[in-house]
């Protein structure tokens, strides 16, 4: 047993730390190395195309998120990358038509809703968006299709409800 938990003290304690790549959905960027790389992995496959050839490697965001990638190179050495993809703006005119009234937003968007002496933030806690309070906005993010509502209340206590709905 012993020798096992050096094992686990001495490989934890050389363990490399990722470096940071940040990213904007949609975003292509290509990673050059000195040597040739033998194989990639993704701890989410679904937020970040990876394509290798030879010593390079083409990453294409595909959604917002975080996720992590491995770079094995031919002589067994590593790199890993602790990748954040920040979401695309969407004009209101380029998303779904919404009801009067109501926010429209696709999962994965962000968006910040002015709230000009804001108190408090109430939401119906159904997993469709995440809401925080930012100062005089409360900031908005899509995290599965679905409806939601929000209400906002300032701090005279008056109370502003906006309905949200969050599409593919």
């Amino acid at each position: 047993m012993r020798p096992l938990l050096t094992l686990l003290a001495l490989l934890s304690s050389t363990a490399a730390v990722a470096a940071p790549l940040p990213l904007a959905e949609r975003q292509v960027v290509t990673l050059e190395f000195a040597r040739p790389v033998a194989r990639l992995a993704t701890t989410d496959p679904d937020l970040l195309a990876l394509e290798a050839s030879g010593a390079r490697v083409k990453v294409t965001a595909l959604r917002a998120g975080r996720a992590q990638v491995d770079v094995v190179f031919d002589d067994g050495a590593a790199v890993t990358y602790d990748v954040v993809v920040e979401a695309a703006r969407r004009s209101a005119a380029a998303g779904p038509a919404a009801a009067p009234g109501e926010l429209v937003l696709s999962v994965g968007e962000v968006w910040r809703l002015p709230a000009p002496g804001l108190a408090r933030v109430l939401l119906e806690e159904n997993g469709v968006v995440r809401v925080r309070a930012l100062g005089a906005a409360a900031e908005v993010t899509g995290l599965t299709p679905g409806r939601s509502s929000l209400v906002l209340v300032d701090g005279g206590g008056a109370r502003t409800t906006v309905p949200v709905r969050v599409v593919p």
